[in-house]
C-alpha cells in the first residue's frame, strides 16, 4: 500500500469506505486518526456496524490524544526537562509574545500543558534532537496510518504528516479541502495550505512522489443538481457523480420568497440552515454551516448571509470566496432539495423559483 490522498465528496460515504479498510487490513497494526472525538465516535461506529467485534489490530485516535501520547511524550525530555502533564487547547495563538529561547514557557502553559498549537511543531523538534526517534518508535508501532479529515491538518501538522510520508508508515488520508471549515490550529506556519488551500500541498507532495491523490467522486446523498451547484464553488475540481435516483416531486435547488416561507416549511419540513448566528431566520432553529457538517437531511432551506444574497444577484462568486467552504457545506446535507429565502432577481444558474 503507497501513501494516499483520498478527496472523497460530500455524502460518498467516506467515514465507512475508512473503516472498511481499516477493518480488512491483514499487514500489521494500523491507527485510525481524526480531528475531533465525535468522530472518533463515528469511526467506531461503523467498525462496529460492520462487525460486533472491534478489530485488535486497529487504534482510534482523536489527532491531539495520538500526538501526545505517541510521539510528544515519550520522547519529551530530548527538550523539556519536565514531563508534559496534558494538553492545552488554544483557540488562537499561544503565549504570542514568549520567544522560542525560553522553551519552557513557549510551549508549556503555567500548568505544564502543551500548547495545542505547538505540538506538532515540538514533537518535529523532538525528531531533529534524537536524530529520527520519535519517527522510528511510529514506525514500529503503526504498519499504516489513516488519517480522516485531513483537510482541517494547518500549521506544523502538515510538517510531521511530512515527515511520516516519507518513514516507512504507510498514510493513507482521507477528506474533502471543499469541507475545511474547521482547523486543527491557527499557526503561522503553512498559512498559504490553510483551509481549502491545502489542495495545494497535497499537489505538492504528490510532485515530489510522495503521495497519489485520487478522487472518489460519487455521492449517494445529494441530488445531482444539488451536486452541480456545491461543485460551482470550486469550478476547477473534479465533478461530483450523484448516485441518489430518488424522484420526490420536489428535487434540486430552489428559491423561495420570504412571505411563502411558512407555506413552504410546513409542506416540506426542510432543515433551516445559515452561515452564522448574525443572519437572522426569523423563528425557526437553524444550524451554522460549520454545524452540519457530517449531517443529511432531506431538505435544506438557507438563509443567505450579506455576500450570499450578493452571489445570488449577481452570480458572481468572488462575492462568497471567503465562505466557499461553508457553502459548500450547507448545500451539499440535503439529499433531494435546497432552496434559498430570496426575494430578488437571482443570477446563480439552476436555481429555480419555487411557486
Amino acid at each position: 500500500m503507497a501513501n494516499e490522498v483520498i478527496i472523497a465528496a460530500a455524502g460518498g460515504g467516506k467515514t465507512t469506505r475508512l473503516a472498511e479498510r481499516a477493518r480488512a487490513h491483514g499487514l500489521g497494526k494500523v491507527a485510525i486518526v481524526t480531528y475531533t472525538t465525535n468522530n472518533v465516535q463515528e469511526i467506531r461506529n461503523k467498525l462496529f456496524t460492520l462487525n460486533p467485534a472491534l478489530p485488535a489490530h486497529a487504534e482510534i485516535w482523536s489527532w491531539y490524544r495520538f500526538l501526545l501520547h505517541e510521539m510528544a511524550r515519550p520522547y519529551q525530555r530530548s527538550v523539556l526537562d519536565r514531563r508534559i502533564d496534558g494538553l492545552h487547547w488554544v483557540e488562537g495563538r499561544s503565549a504570542p509574545y514568549v520567544p522560542r529561547s525560553k522553551t519552557l514557557p513557549f510551549f508549556l502553559s503555567g500548568g505544564g500543558q502543551i500548547y495545542s498549537d505547538k505540538i506538532a511543531r515540538f514533537i518535529v523538534e523532538c525528531n531533529q534532537v534524537t536524530g529520527g526517534q520519535v519517527i522510528a518508535r511510529l514506525e514500529e508501532r503503526f504498519h499504516t496510518i489513516f488519517v480522516d479529515e485531513i483537510q482541517d491538518m494547518a500549521g506544523y501538522d502538515l510538517d510531521l504528516l511530512e515527515l511520516i510520508l516519507q518513514s516507512n508508515i504507510n498514510l493513507v488520508m482521507v477528506g474533502d479541502h471543499r469541507q475545511a471549515t474547521f482547523s486543527t490550529n491557527n499557526a503561522a506556519k503553512n498559512r498559504a495550505y490553510a483551509g481549502a488551500n491545502i489542495i495545494a500541498k497535497f499537489r505538492e507532495w504528490e510532485k515530489a512522489g510522495l503521495v497519489a491523490i485520487s478522487y472518489a467522486q460519487e455521492t449517494h446523498r445529494c441530488h445531482q443538481l444539488i451536486a452541480d451547484l456545491a461543485d460551482s464553488f470550486f469550478p476547477t475540481d473534479a465533478k461530483t457523480i450523484s448516485k441518489n435516483a430518488v424522484i420526490t416531486g420536489h428535487d434540486g435547488v430552489f428559491l423561495v420568497s420570504a412571505q411563502t416561507v411558512p407555506s413552504y416549511v410546513e409542506l416540506y419540513r426542510p432543515q433551516v440552515l445559515r452561515l452564522d448566528r448574525r443572519t437572522p431566520c426569523g423563528d425557526h432553529t437553524a444550524l451554522n454551516f460549520g454545524e452540519s457538517k457530517g449531517m443529511t437531511f432531506d431538505r435544506v432551506l438557507i438563509y443567505p448571509h450579506g455576500k450570499g444574497r450578493q452571489w445570488l444577484t449577481s452570480g458572481k462568486y468572488d462575492h462568497v470566496k471567503d465562505s466557499a467552504a461553508k457553502m459548500y457545506v450547507g448545500i451539499s446535507r440535503a439529499r433531494h432539495s435546497v432552496a434559498f429565502v430570496f426575494d430578488g432577481q437571482c443570477k446563480v444558474q439552476g436555481l429555480v423559483r419555487h411557486s
